[in-house]
């Protein structure tokens, strides 16, 4: 008898007597969903909201089948440092103390969706790691905050997630119950100017919003009612409030009351505005995961590009099935190296199919994919910029 087996037989041994002890010995009635409760610290359980219930059982409709993983840009990039879509699935099974300890792989996920599509099961990957980080956020905000640091504070200086807001010399006029709203992260880092120009040539009149935030990128790492800008757009009583970035148009889509139109920018934009000024100049247009897939404006980019004279050649992954410039869901703030890779990826191919310039229609992906480019020599602009 070797050693493994004499142990196994102490064990055996061990357990018949101990169990035989315990059955003569008269036994405490407990109840044990209460002695449940008491292995969790109470501040960590808390319950799904009515709607939030079936996202969060939707992971029970995956199968494990690994289809989603070659469609997942951020996973590739992370060198190993996320797992991908069929790892939040499997996160998601677990009991809400432990999605704390998979946050890291929580905010490395964009948020994109591009992995649904893939999905023959439909599983919501995207919807999950967001319920999951907002439930984190819940529980303990402090966490939450204490991997976004600079965010918090310029929210706290400046009423602006991105810092200081530019000083503008110029606004839009008008008070017709519209509102031209930039988003914080144009008003901080982008080109304001830019949009109260565009408003006016186009004849919106539209009242420009400024010192305000939607909340959009807050939510999306987690960050649960901190939207700052929400009551201020109430506060005009508009009709109709104006877009240019597409995570404020996707999240004011759905927090505004429906009496409210939302409309992104390209929409306001009339074709025959573009001048055949490009010469045929060959361009790669990059859709927005907020804008595209999951605000389904695919068309009228594309129209606006081929009217501006470029001869327009799409990625090999484009329109509902295009691949992420590794900025959402809060990945630039979190891992901006990651994010950078993505990018780079994404610029790669561009490259490789002979063309100098990357159209898109989103400030985060400009600055994500422009920053990649800049060694390839390929430029990145937005459609907007050609009508100022």
């Amino acid at each position: 008898m070797d050693g493994k087996q004499l142990k196994a037989l102490s064990v055996l041994g061990y357990n018949f007597w101990l169990h035989l002890f315990r059955s003569v010995l008269p036994r405490k009635k407990e109840n044990q969903a209460e002695k449940f409760k008491g292995y969790f610290r109470s501040d960590w359980i808390t319950s799904f909201r009515p709607e939030e219930i079936p996202q969060v059982y939707n992971f029970e409709n995956c199968t494990v089948c690994g289809l989603c993983q070659p469609a997942c840009l951020p996973m590739i990039a992370s060198q190993g440092r996320f797992l991908g879509p069929e790892h939040l699935a499997a996160c998601a099974g677990r009991s809400q103390p432990e999605y704390v300890s998979d946050l890291d792989d929580f905010l490395r996920c964009t948020l994109c969706g591009r992995c649904e599509p893939a999905c023959p099961d439909e599983v919501k990957i995207s919807e999950l790691a967001l319920l999951m980080r907002k439930w984190i956020f819940r529980v303990d905000p402090a966490m939450t905050w204490s991997l976004f640091p600079e965010a918090r504070k310029n929210l706290d200086q400046f009423g602006n997630p991105f810092g200081k807001e530019q000083e503008l010399s110029a606004r839009p006029s008008g008070k017709n119950g519209r509102v031209l709203f930039p988003g914080c992260r144009e008003m901080a880092l982008g080109e304001p100017g830019k949009w109260v120009k565009l408003a006016d040539k186009f004849g919106m009149e539209a009242e420009l919003l400024s010192g305000a935030c939607c909340g959009g990128f807050f939510e999306e790492i987690g960050a649960e009612g901190v939207n700052p800008g929400l009551e201020k757009i109430l506060a005009r009583n508009p009709q109709e409030v104006i877009t240019v970035c597409p995570h404020c148009y996707y999240r004011l889509s759905k927090k505004l009351p429906p009496t409210v139109k939302v409309r992104f920018l390209l929409e306001l934009i009339p074709e025959k505005a573009a001048a055949k000024a490009n010469g045929g100049k060959r361009v790669m247009f990059h859709d927005p995961c907020f804008l595209g897939r999951k605000m389904g404006m695919l068309a009228q980019p594309r129209n606006l590009i081929q009217q501006l004279g470029f001869e327009l050649m799409e990625f090999k992954e484009s329109k509902d099935l295009s691949e992420c410039c590794g900025g959402g869901g809060g990945l630039f703030w979190h891992d901006p190296e990651m994010a950078s890779r993505v990018s780079a990826l994404r610029v790669a191919e561009a490259q490789k199919a002979g063309v100098s310039l990357i159209l898109t229609e989103c400030g985060l992906c400009r600055e994500l994919m422009q920053k990649a480019g800049s060694g390839a020599k390929i430029e990145v602009k937005r459609i907007s910029d050609f009508f100022v």
